[in-house]
């Protein structure tokens, strides 16, 4: 049996030419992009739950490590935004989240195109809008965070595998894709079926993909504040990558209406789109075999789509946080995919649908004039005692207030430590070696802390998100909550 070239095209679609598909793709793509930007959050933003954003932001502008497992390539790729000569830092990051859901919006068209070969332009640039206005890929695409990053790298490999099935090159699309959210593993049943001819190929293409994560012992030997677990050893380094932090997350039992929302939300869409491709597809008997499909034919495609999908779902149903919803963005890339079909039957009108979806969402996603996380810290950074010990009560505060210090050098004089953070011994270790003038406990203990640095300098306890109540003492603090009001509370110096 002769191996497949790397190369090649997949049996039936060989002949796919996807000219006719390239100018119609740039000009979706452009289009996204022009909205988002001009909808794009001007600087740190908190909004669409982008509560990781800072500490993305200033892992990768100080080329550090992220929470699990790590972000290489966002840190990498991101770090090379942090150069361009516009805005603010923070600006930066949000515009490549935005060029990347644009790149994404762009492919979405190629793939469909591969697909569906002879489906009318309008059809394919109907869907691919659709999919990039869809309010949860918008509501991503103006903020800083991974999930277009991760879309873009999808994107990519299904334009790659659905032409050329499991080789090399799509096995590097899916890998890199991994690194930038761990979920795209879902993809690795589809892939390893699909490849099992030729999997030294296709293996060869996921390690390189995946690659990136060998980088995290280099960026664990930096001077980032932002360093998440101990990447320079070999356990340290696999409890990052294999997000072990979170797994606790994942919950064998949920509740009925957690299942009913979600279920009446996604679950209907893949199963009608699926039945609307069937509907779609022409007849295979009594056509010239260059009208027929052998590209769906040859492989079943649709139905791998949304089995990965169901996957997606199932996983988001099982991951008990408020935030579980967005982990179905690939779900929507595969929506355009198989509503493209039936968009193609309303001709020119198709283009209305998603200037329909603008209007109607333009308003709950436009970040314009949003700066409340910088008024925010701006009045703790400006009002904070000289050289004074800061304590968090979270994410969103401490890492809001290092983007502020170490990216655009607010307050250096101040020492941040965050209550959440200090229970894992690498926290503390790394704290002792960036603030060697402080007196830090080897143990998960606060009020020693307290105690042993509060003759040195000014405690004070700090939240910029709301919370019911301030805390009356250091064993009070945290979590952050909504509710209330962020607040400054400082102890004078005792000596």
């Amino acid at each position: 049996m002769t191996a497949t070239p790397a190369c090649a095209s997949y049996p039936g679609t060989e002949s796919v030419d996807l000219a006719r598909f390239r100018r119609p793709a740039l000009a979706s793509a452009l289009i996204a992009l022009g909205i988002y930007v001009f909808t794009l959050a001007p600087d740190l933003s908190w909004a669409n739950g982008a509560y990781d954003g800072a500490e993305l932001i200033t892992a990768s502008a100080t080329l550090g490590v992220s929470h699990p497992p790590g972000y290489p390539t966002y840190i990498l790729l991101g770090k090379l935004f942090s150069l361009l000569p516009l805005g603010s830092v923070a600006f930066r990051y949000n515009l490549f989240s935005a060029v990347c859901a644009a790149a994404a919006v762009g492919l979405t068209v190629l793939i469909i195109g591969t697909l569906r070969p002879r489906i009318r332009l309008e059809a394919a640039v109907s869907a691919a809008l659709l999919f990039g206005f869809a309010p949860l890929v918008w509501s991503q695409a103006v903020v800083a965070e991974v999930y277009n990053l991760n879309l873009f790298m999808l994107a990519a490999f299904l334009l790659v595998w659905s032409r050329h099935g499991a080789n090399v090159s799509s096995g590097f699309w899916l890998g890199l894709a991994i690194t930038t959210h761990l979920t795209s593993a879902l993809w690795l049943p589809v892939f390893l079926l699909d490849g099992y001819r030729q999997w030294r190929r296709a293996g060869i293409g996921l390690a390189l993909g995946l690659s990136p994560l060998l980088l995290l012992p280099w960026l664990g030997l930096s001077e980032s504040p932002v360093i998440w677990g101990q990447p320079t050893h070999l356990a340290g380094w696999w409890w990052l990558v294999s997000g072990q932090l979170y797994a606790a997350n994942i919950q064998p039992t949920i509740s009925v209406e957690r299942w009913l929302s979600l279920l009446q939300a996604m679950i209907l869409g893949p199963v009608v789109s699926l039945v609307v491709w069937k509907a779609s597809l022409p007849p295979t008997t009594d056509q010239p075999a260059e009208a027929r499909l052998p590209a769906i034919n040859s492989r079943p495609i649709p139905y791998l789509l949304v089995g990965t999908s169901l996957l997606y779902m199932l996983f988001a149903l099982s991951y008990d946080t408020p935030d579980a919803a967005v982990l179905l963005l690939p779900v929507f890339l595969v929506l355009a995919l198989l509503i493209a079909p039936l968009l193609q039957r309303l001709g020119m009108a198709a283009l209305l649908l998603p200037l329909i979806l603008v209007i109607l969402t333009f308003g709950a996603r436009d970040l314009r004039g949003q700066y409340s996380a910088r008024n925010l810290a701006d009045a703790v950074l400006q009002t904070a005692p000289a050289n004074a010990l800061l304590l968090t009560p979270g994410d969103r505060t401490i890492f809001t207030l290092l983007y502020f210090q170490q990216v655009e050098g607010v307050r250096p004089d101040l020492r941040l430590v965050d209550a959440n953070l200090f229970a894992f011994d690498w926290y503390r270790a790394r704290l002792a070696e960036q603030y060697p003038d402080l007196s830090i406990p080897r143990q998960d203990d606060l009020p020693a802390l307290h105690h042993d640095n509060e003759h040195k300098r000014p405690f004070c306890l700090v939240s910029l998100v709301s919370s019911p109540e301030a805390p009356t003492s250091i064993t009070g603090i945290g979590p952050e909550r909504e509710g209330g009001a962020p607040y400054l509370l400082c102890a004078e110096r005792t000596d």
